[in-house]
C-alpha cells in the first residue's frame, strides 16, 4: 500500500508542485530561459563529463556559455556557489541559476539532468534546443522499478524540445537508442533534427594511456588529456553537439586539447611510481567501463580497484559490481560508499559474493579501524604474490574508506594502478542519516604523505 501511494499519490502531487513553483518562479524572474539557448545532457554515465565538454567546447569557440552541473554551476568565468547534492537543483532554484546565467550575458546554458529531476517536474515548462543522450544503462531501479520506467523518465527530455529542437543520440548504446528513437518518431518529429554519433563507426586510431586519449574523428585528429576510452563517446557527443551549433571538428578538436577532464571523473591524482585515479563509478555499468578503461593503457601491471556500495539504493548491484571488479581487477578491496542505515557488512557481504563468483579469494575483512593496524604491523601482509583477492573494511565509520584507501596505497608497486569508485567529486560519507565531510582526494593525499 505504502509504494501503491507513493506512486500514485505522492510522486503526481510532488511534480505538478515543481511544475507549479518553477513557472512561478519564472514569471516572478521576467523568464530568463527565454534568452538563453539550453542545451539539456541526460544518461545513466557520462552526464556530467559531457555536460563539461559541451561548455569547454562552447566557451572557448567564443560563444558565451553557461553549465549547470553535479559538479558545479558556472557562467562564463564566473563559479556560482549552489551547494548541490543532486545532479539537477530543485525548480526553484534552476530558474534562479538561468536569471544569473542571463545576467551574466549567456547565449548558452548546458544543463545535466538526471532522471529524477525529469520524473519530478524539476524542469518545468523549460523548452530545449538540443537533448544529448550518453546511454541508459540499469540504475536508480529503486526508485523507478524497471529499466523502462527508467528509460521513460530520460525520454521526458524529448518532450521539452523546441520544433526545432534537436535529439542527440548515441548510436552505440543499442537498447536506449533503439527505444529513444521510436518513442521521438512516435510524437512525430522531424526526422531532420534526428541526430545519432558512433564511436564504433566514426572513430579510428585510438591510443590510450595515463597521460590521455588520442583518435581520429571527420579525419581530425584529437588529443585529450583525459584517461577512459569509453570518455569518446562523450567527447564525440559534445563535438557532434557543437558541430550543430556551427564549430567545425578542428575547431573543437583544438578546444578540447586544453579540456583537464571533471572533478572525480577518471581524475588522475598520481603517475608515478604507480597510478592513483579517483571515479565516480557507482553502477556495474561505469565500473566496467572505467576498470576496462584502465586495464587498455599501456603499461599497468596489476590494478587494485576500492569501491562500495550505496546503502538504501539498488541491492542487485552489489553482487554483479563485486562480479565484474573481480573479473577486470587484481585486487578488490570494497568498503563504504554511503551505507546509510544499511549494515555496511552485509553490502559488503553481497560484493564479496559476486567477486568470489568471478574466481577471487577472500583474505581478510577487518571489522575495525585497530584491527587494520594491527594487521599492517606484518609487512609480510603488505606483499602480495598471488592474483585475484578480496578484502574488506566493515567499520561503520568514514575510516572504513580511508583505511581501504590507505591499504591499496600501501600494496601497490611500480606500474600498479589504484582506482577509487563510487565517490568522485562527493564530500561527504552517510553513516545513518548523518554526513561526514569525507573526500577521495584528500583520502588519498593523506595517505600518500603518510
Amino acid at each position: 500500500m505504502k509504494g501503491f501511494l507513493e506512486i500514485y499519490f505522492k510522486r503526481p502531487i510532488k511534480r505538478f508542485f515543481h511544475v507549479v513553483q518553477s513557472q512561478t518562479e519564472s514569471v516572478k524572474l521576467k523568464s530568463p530561459s527565454r534568452n538563453l539557448k539550453l542545451i539539456a545532457v541526460t544518461g545513466t554515465s557520462g552526464k556530467s563529463t559531457t555536460s563539461s565538454m559541451i561548455f569547454h567546447i562552447l566557451k572557448n569557440s567564443g560563444y558565451k556559455t553557461g553549465l549547470i552541473s553535479t559538479v558545479e554551476a558556472v557562467a562564463g568565468d564566473k563559479k556560482i556557489d549552489t551547494g548541490l547534492h543532486v545532479t539537477t537543483p530543485d525548480a526553484k532554484q534552476l530558474q534562479q541559476l538561468l536569471r544569473i546565467m542571463v545576467d551574466e550575458g549567456m547565449e548558452y546554458v548546458v544543463i545535466e539532468t538526471s532522471s529524477h529531476a525529469l520524473a519530478q517536474g524539476r524542469l518545468g515548462l523549460l523548452q530545449l534546443d538540443f537533448a544529448v543522450f550518453t546511454n541508459i544503462k540499469r540504475d536508480h531501479l529503486d526508485w523507478h522499478g524497471t529499466w523502462e520506467n527508467y528509460a521513460k523518465a530520460k525520454a521526458g527530455l524529448i518532450n521539452k524540445l523546441k520544433s526545432t529542437g534537436k535529439i542527440v543520440l548515441n548510436k552505440d548504446d543499442k537498447q536506449s537508442y533503439d527505444y529513444l528513437r521510436h518513442y521521438y518518431y512516435s510524437l512525430a518529429k522531424s526526422p531532420a533534427n534526428f541526430i545519432e554519433y558512433t564511436k564504433n563507426s566514426e572513430v579510428s586510431n585510438i591510443k590510450s594511456s595515463i597521460e590521455g586519449l588520442n583518435f581520429d574523428y571527420q579525419d581530425v585528429k584529437f588529443s585529450v588529456p583525459i584517461i577512459g576510452e569509453y570518455n569518446i563517446e562523450n567527447l564525440i557527443a559534445a563535438v557532434k553537439t557543437a558541430e550543430l551549433i556551427g564549430i567545425s571538428a578542428e575547431t573543437a578538436a583544438k578546444a578540447l586539447n586544453s579540456f583537464k577532464g571533471v572533478k572525480g571523473r577518471m581524475e588522475v591524482l598520481q603517475t608515478k611510481p604507480f597510478g592513483v585515479i579517483v571515479d565516480f563509478a557507482h553502477n556495474t555499468d561505469s565500473l566496467e567501463k572505467s576498470l576496462q578503461s584502465v586495464r587498455s593503457m599501456n603499461g599497468v601491471k596489476n590494478i587494485i580497484s576500492v569501491f562500495g556500495s550505496a546503502g538504501l539504493r539498488d541491492k542487485e548491484k552489489r553482487f554483479t559490481m563485486g562480479e565484474a571488479a573481480a573479473k577486470l581487477s587484481n585486487i578488490v578491496v570494497a568498503t563504504s560508499e554511503d551505507p546509510r542505515t544499511e549494515s555496511l557488512f552485509e553490502i559488503n557481504t553481497k560484493i564479496i559474493e559476486g567477486a568470489t563468483q568471478s574466481g577471487a579469494k577472500l583474505v581478510k575483512r577487518f571489522s575495525n579501524h585497530q584491527d587494520y593496524l594491527e594487521y599492517i604491523k606484518d609487512t609480510k601482509n603488505l606483499e602480495l604474490s598471488e592474483d585475484k583477492l578480496v578484502f574488506a573494511f566493515d567499520q561503520e565509520t568514514v575510516d572504513s574508506r580511508f583505511d581501504a584507501i590507505d591499504f591499496a596505497l600501501r600494496i601497490a608497486k611500480e606500474g600498479d594502478i589504484v582506482i577509487t569508485q563510487g565517490k568522485g567529486h562527493e564530500q561527504s560519507l552517510c553513516f545513518g542519516t548523518t554526513e561526514y565531510p569525507f573526500t577521495d582526494q584528500e583520502a588519498v593525499g593523506r595517505a600518500l604523505a603518510k
